[in-house]
């Protein structure tokens, strides 16, 4: 909980700073807020279906193709499945791809909540 009250309290600073830097009008920072919270929505999303494992299939048959077009060498053959079979690796990649989906979960729901407090407050 001390994590993700940290880290969306620096995305509001960002925020909250990006807009007395450049000085926007609070128009065009509702629409730059909006805009960033459906990017980073888009990326966690993106990030949980490749995660699931969605599009492996879709994804195995692009990489048969290419194998049939342009064969791998033995090493690189023996190479891929070190990677594969390397614990640690997939690990590591599985935390970063963790950490990355919940920061840009956050930033998205701090982003669009801050759009949507500023567009209440720029119509009273």
């Amino acid at each position: 909980m001390k994590k993700h009250i940290i880290l969306s309290s620096l995305f509001l600073c960002l925020l909250i700073g990006y807009k007395i830097w450049e000085g926007l009008s609070l128009l065009n920072w509702i629409n730059l807020t909006f805009l960033l919270g459906i990017i980073a929505l888009a990326i966690t999303v993106t990030i949980k279906i490749w995660k699931t494992g969605f599009l492996s299939l879709f994804l195995d048959g692009f990489r048969t193709l290419g194998q049939i077009i342009i064969p791998k060498t033995r090493s690189a053959i023996r190479t891929d499945s070190q990677i594969k079979n390397d614990y640690q690796l997939n690990q590591w990649k599985e935390n970063v791809a963790t950490w990355i989906s919940y920061a840009f979960t956050n930033l998205a729901v701090i982003s669009l909540t801050v759009s949507l407090i500023s567009l209440i407050a720029y119509y009273q």
